[in-house]
């Protein structure tokens, strides 16, 4: 059987954009996505990405069996509530030496992995970009700051052969690096994905308007330390995300800051709010068109995966928890988007709060 370069799993925003600018370079590439208007418009017609003059026209099919090839490369970037069925029928694309890579939010996806694949098989990786399916088989580019970022959990395997191969695809479109802390990339981006992803959803604001909120953008703060304080005590080393230190995003002074670590995170807490705001100010969560469209959402692998993490180590994580029962309960027909959550979550913030410093000390 003929072997192929590289599977996109995903034609979505994301996966299209990749799939589109390895073609650019004539290398070989190819799609499955579910059936749908999009699937549709991009066997028909080709994808579009905007500000690029041709559509790419990349086969597609909606069943990975329809393939008469395996493939070097899969990438997976579906949801990560599709993955158990990305998963189900992959061996019939693999060799013993394809790597299948995770490039979707949120934790828990690499462990869906694990269940069908070997451990020496599956790369994490972090995308730092973003981009929006605007219409069926169209997608706009929303972001093209931020890198690509990948490696194997277990590390150490950073020098892989088949890893620098990807990375020369990626950096076709943005400088990829390969790590041996994958994980504490993934946890930094999933900390950053709870703050904004969530409460966008919970009060229908945009980022821009969460950090111009002043309550809100409190509520953020104790949100990104509660998820510090648990990456903490699982040992997790965090990485710089966008080359940002966490710390400095949505900086609030602990007692043992110095005065000096106040003055120089306050200002770049200040510099990365501005930044933020021009970059992605307009942009709204995903997990709020999920909710508006009356789908489940991925709120079990963000802030539920932080919550998970935080029990194993006998911890609470208050807002994380709220936040995740709040969307559940907007998912269930059981609360209502909007201003009139504030009350409740400025409590659950003053909880965290203490919570955090209760835990610390122990």
């Amino acid at each position: 059987m003929q072997t192929g370069e590289v599977l996109i799993i995903g034609a979505g925003a994301i996966g299209g954009t990749i799939g589109a600018i390895i073609q650019s370079a004539n290398k070989d590439v190819y799609f499955v996505n579910r059936k749908g208007d999009h699937y549709d418009a991009i066997k028909k017609n080709g994808l579009l990405i905007e500000d690029f003059e041709k559509p790419f026209t990349i086969p597609i099919e909606n069943n990975i069996k329809d393939f008469d090839r395996k493939f070097k490369h899969i990438l997976v970037v579906v949801k990560n509530l599709d993955t158990e069925k990305a998963m189900k029928d992959i061996k019939s694309v693999l060799t013993p030496n394809s790597l299948v890579y995770s490039l979707q939010n949120g934790f828990g996806n690499t462990d869906i992995m694990a269940k069908y694949l070997p451990q020496e098989q599956i790369v994490a990786g972090v995308v730092g970009w973003g981009a929006t399916k605007s219409e069926p088989g169209r997608i706009r580019i929303t972001s093209k700051t931020g890198n690509f970022i990948l490696g194997f959990e277990a590390g150490n395997n950073s020098d892989d052969q088949r890893l620098i191969e990807m990375k020369s695809l990626l950096d076709l479109w943005r400088p990829t690096i390969l790590t041996d802390n994958i994980v504490g990339y993934r946890w930094s981006k999933l900390i950053v994905n709870s703050v904004i992803a969530p409460l966008s959803a919970l009060f229908d604001l945009t980022i821009g308007e969460l950090y111009n909120h002043k309550i809100l953008s409190q509520i953020m703060g104790d949100t990104k330390r509660e998820g510090i304080h648990i990456a903490e005590a699982n040992n997790i080393t965090l990485e710089k995300v966008d080359n940002i230190n966490l710390r400095s995003f949505l900086y609030k002074a602990r007692t043992k800051d110095s005065l000096f670590t106040r003055i120089k995170f306050g200002l770049l807490s200040n510099i990365i709010k501005l930044v933020s705001i021009k970059r992605h100010g307009a942009i709204k969560s995903s997990l709020l068109w999920d909710l508006k469209a009356g789908r489940k959402t991925e709120v079990d692998f963000i802030n539920g995966y932080i919550v998970k993490k935080a029990k194993e180590f006998g911890l609470e994580a208050p807002l994380n928890s709220f936040l995740v029962k709040a969307i559940q309960e907007i998912e269930n027909k059981k609360r209502e988007i909007g201003m009139q959550n504030l009350e409740e979550i400025v409590e659950k913030s003053r909880i965290s709060r203490e919570k955090v410093k209760e835990q610390e000390l122990k």
